[in-house]
C-alpha cells in the first residue's frame, strides 16, 4: 500500500496535531469528524501533489476517501 503518512500528517494538522485522535486506518474520516465535502476537495489536491496523479472528476466522491484505508487503495490503483 502507498505510504499515507503524508496523508496522516495532513489530518494531524487539521486535528491540532494530537496523533491520538487520529482514527486507524480503516474509521471513517467523515464520522470522526475529520474529513466534509468541504474539505474534500482540499485533500484530493494534497493527494495529487503528495503522490503525483492526476485525479479525474468522477473520483472525487467521499466515499473514495472515507478512510486512510481507502485512500491508500485509490492511490495505489490509480498508481497502476
Amino acid at each position: 500500500m502507498a505510504d499515507l503518512e503524508p496523508i496522516r500528517q495532513y489530518f494531524l494538522q487539521k486535528i491540532g496535531g494530537d496523533r491520538s485522535l487520529l482514527p486507524k486506518d480503516n474509521v471513517s474520516l467523515i464520522d470522526e469528524g475529520i474529513l466534509d465535502s468541504f474539505g474534500l476537495a482540499e485533500l484530493v489536491a494534497v493527494i495529487e501533489k503528495t503522490y503525483g496523479l492526476r485525479i479525474p472528476e468522477k473520483d472525487v466522491k467521499l466515499a473514495n476517501f472515507d478512510s486512510l484505508e481507502r485512500i491508500g487503495r485509490y492511490v495505489d490503483s490509480a498508481k497502476k
